[in-house]
Formats: structure tokens, sequence, C-alpha cells
């Protein structure tokens, strides 16, 4: 049998005519609280976000107790009911009504005949009480529903009414039907006291949220914090030599540990830059100066003719080439510290073989020597042969005439043996730096960066380069790719 209680009807939408309403009222929520916490902080949307999500579990703990609690006592008043229309018997033809518990249970009865109308002596509610029919009791009446349930307000008292009929020891209809009804303001009552303690639990819930958001908020951007702070220093200051204090191996401590590295890389980077822009200027000042002396000579002079006006020009030239050279160099250096190239197999022995034979022209008075064995290797063929000439050309610059430098190829390695005057054995650390050349090589001709971007070739590509000092004299450079 069904226990459901038809209190009220409840309206119902037409189909389709609230959806489109209601997504579009959601999308503008959705755009609003969009729009509201975009003005906020990082920290102030965490934590609001904290709260509220804290908030929902609360309030949907809640609503699940709330819910169970009135399951319970409906169930019980349902129950309570059905036992007190079940306690009406028929015997022998007559209708006899079990003793209801009046009182202070507010229970009220009363007796249909066929007709659907009480009986007055069979009517054991009292006047105030009495119960009034409905087209749903009238309906169980006639049999077309077997029980029915409702909730009323008899004078002024929220009541649950149940009817069925009334049938004997055999389960035969006896042309009777029971109605009973019992005050819902005891389960009123206390599903209300319910609803004040959750809500007071909620709202106590809520403001916790907010107050543990706020905390996890701020203990777990205290790192960014800093960091920003940080950044604002060396925005500020320029002063590359802050550190992020950093603690912990979770993201924000890695994040840290990156910064204070980005940091250093960028002060080396500065640094080099700052060096590179001074060490060029230097450079470039005494081509110039001595430039422009000889145009100035030239213009003071323009009479003059003969042999000195051609050794005049002859060093302008050479002034102009010797700029271009390091004009060349700087860039060739800026190109290699800017994003890498796509690599591709070349055959390193190839590149060596057409290095050498330019080299060749360049020292004609130098022997080049080969031994080149097939070397494949992942790298940027223009670069690696900028890298391998520069290394012949230093080979043949401080070669005497008449010698042989030595080069091999093997295993993706270079090897390019002199038989110069050697380095001395202290300025090793230094013959790949930028702009450095030693005293004896100040008054050669180059720019102090060809070895410099052998270096910045080789580490591009994974490798190394390496100056080494033969027993025998000479010097010996070891390009070994990956």
């Amino acid at each position: 049998m069904s226990r459901t209680c038809a209190a009220s009807s409840r309206p119902r939408a037409s189909p389709g005519s609230s959806t489109p309403s209601g997504v579009s009222v959601t999308r503008s929520v959705s755009r609003y609280i969009g729009a509201q916490l975009s003005g906020l902080s990082f920290q102030a949307r965490l934590t609001l976000t904290t709260a509220i999500a804290l908030a929902a579990a609360v309030a949907i703990a809640a609503g699940g107790i709330y819910f169970v609690a009135w399951y319970v006592l409906n169930g019980q008043v349902n129950e309570s009911l059905r036992s007190d229309a079940d306690s009406t018997q028929i015997r022998a033809g007559r209708v006899t009504v079990t003793q209801l518990p009046f009182g202070n249970t507010a229970t009220s009865a009363q007796i249909l005949d066929k007709d659907a109308q009480p009986l007055p002596s069979l009517n054991v509610s009292p006047p105030p009480f009495q119960l009034p029919v409905t087209d749903g009791d009238r309906q169980v009446v006639d049999g077309s529903i077997p029980e029915y349930w409702r909730d009323d307000t008899l004078q002024s008292i929220h009541v649950r009414i149940f009817t069925e009929r009334v049938v004997d020891s055999e389960g035969r209809y006896t042309g009777y039907t029971v109605q009973v009804a019992r005050s819902l303001t005891e389960m009123d009552r206390t599903l209300s006291t319910i609803r004040v303690v959750l809500t007071l639990v909620a709202g106590g819930g809520v403001a916790l949220a907010a107050l543990l958001g706020y905390l996890i908020a701020r203990t777990g951007l205290r790192p960014i914090h800093r960091l920003r702070q940080a950044v604002d220093h060396v925005t500020e200051t320029g002063d590359m030599s802050q550190v992020v204090p950093y603690t912990g191996d979770d993201e924000l401590g890695r994040l840290g540990a990156h910064f204070n590295r980005m940091l250093v890389a960028l002060d080396q980077s500065l640094r080099t830059q700052r060096q590179l822009v001074a060490d060029a200027s230097h450079e470039l000042r005494t081509p110039l100066a001595s430039m422009r002396t000889n145009i100035e000579v030239l213009q003071r002079s323009p009479s003059l003719v003969g042999p000195e006006r051609d050794r005049l020009l002859k060093d302008v030239v050479s002034q102009v080439e010797q700029l271009t050279r390091l004009v060349q160099d700087l860039i060739d250096l800026a190109r290699g510290d800017q994003a890498p190239e796509e690599k591709e197999e070349v055959r390193l022995d190839w590149i060596v073989a057409s290095a050498v034979e330019r080299a060749a022209t360049n020292w004609p008075l130098v022997y080049f020597d080969t031994r080149l064995a097939e070397s494949v290797v992942m790298g940027q063929s223009g670069r690696l042969d900028r890298a391998i000439s520069n290394l012949l050309d230093n080979a043949g610059k401080w070669s005497p005439p008449g010698t042989t430098v030595e080069v091999s190829v093997v295993d993706r390695e270079v090897l390019v043996r002199d038989h110069g005057p050697g380095i001395d054995r202290a300025d090793l650390p230094f013959v790949f730096d930028r702009f450095w050349r030693a005293p004896a090589a100040r008054a050669m001709p180059g720019s102090g960066l060809g070895l410099s971007i052998v270096r910045q070739v080789a580490e591009a590509h994974g490798g190394t380069v390496t100056a080494e000092l033969p027993a025998d004299g000479g010097t010996l450079m070891r390009l070994k790719l990956r």
C-alpha cells in the first residue's frame, strides 16, 4: 500500500519553457561572479574559493542530516497513523473502535459510511477535530484507491490525515471507512529545532571555513610574497644578488630555487654583456684611432703621392679589414647566444676537409697534413665550419713558414696540432675567453674572439674544446663533439 502524503498539488513548468531562461540566468550569474572575482587579489580569491568549498560541504552535510531527520520523523508519524487505523475491528457486523489514546497525542478518528458521510454514533473525534471529507477520501470509500494520505490544517493545527477502508478478519469490505488524523505539531517543532541548530552549525562552519581559507592562503602564499619582493627589488635596483629563501622540495620550494638560478644566470649574462661591450669598445678604439689618423694625414696632404700615400691607403684598408673581422666575430657571438637552430646529421670529416682547403689558401707557407676518418654528428654545419676554420686559422697564424699543421678527425673528435711557439702554461685557462690574447699575440692580427667562438659552438653541440701542450712543443687543440 502506498503511504504517500497528497497534501497539495505542485505546479509544473511546461516542458522546455524554463531551460533557456535558466541557462541564461546561470551564465549571467557566472559572468557577474567572474567579473567580481577578477578585481580581487589572488590571496583573496584563494581565501574565498576555499571558504565557498568548505561552506558548500557544510551545507550539503547539514542538508543531508535534515533530510534524514525529516524522513525518520515522517515515517514514525505514518506508522502511528496506520497503527491507529488498524485498531478499528469489525466483529459480528458491528463496528468496534478500539479506544484510541487521545489527549496529549492529539490523535483523532472518525468512521464514514458507504456514502462517505461521518457516522455521528461512531465518530470518535471530538467536535473541534471533526475531520473534513475530501474527494480523495470519497475515492477510498468507492474503492477507486485503497488509501489516501494528506496534510491539512484544522483549527490552526497542522495535521496529517490517513483514510482507508475497514475490512473484516477475512479481508472483506464492511462498508465503512476509517479516517485517522494526527497532529504534526511535535514533528514540526522538532524539525524547526533541527533547522535552527543546523543553521547555527552551518553559519559557524562558514565562518570557520573563511578563517581556515585565509590562514591557508596566507601560509601557502608566503613564498610567493617573498618571490614578489625579490622581483620588486631586482626591478627597482637592478641588484641580482637578491636571494629568495626557500625550504622544502615542493612546487613553491622548487620555484624559489629556479628563481635563484635564474637570477644567477641573469647576473652572469649582464656581466658578460658589460664585459663584451667594454672589450669591444677597447678593441675598436685602436683601429679606429689609427684609421682616423691616416685619413686626417691624407686630408691634410692632398698633394701626397707615391709610396707614402700608398702606404697610408694600405694601412687604412688593413684597418677596415680588421674592423670587419671584429664586427663579424661579434655578430657570430651574438648569434650563438640566441635560440639554438635545428640540428641535422652532418659529415664532420667533410666539413674539416673543406675548411682545410680554405686554410691552405690563406696560409700558403704552411703545410696541412690531414687524416680524416668518416664521422657523423648531429649539428649545424655552418657553425661547425666556422669553429673548425678558426682553429685552423689560429694554427696557421702561429706556425712558422715551412712547418706542418696536422689535422685529424676520428670518432667525432677534431685534432689540430701546430708546431709553433706554443702557449704559456699559465695562459692555458684563458685562451678561450672573449678578447683575451697572450702578450705575445697582441702584435698579431686578430680580434681575440676566434677561440671563444670555437668554445661557444662546442658547448652548443654538447661538446668541449681544450688546448694542450705536447711534450715536443707547439699546441694541440682538441674539439670533441657528441
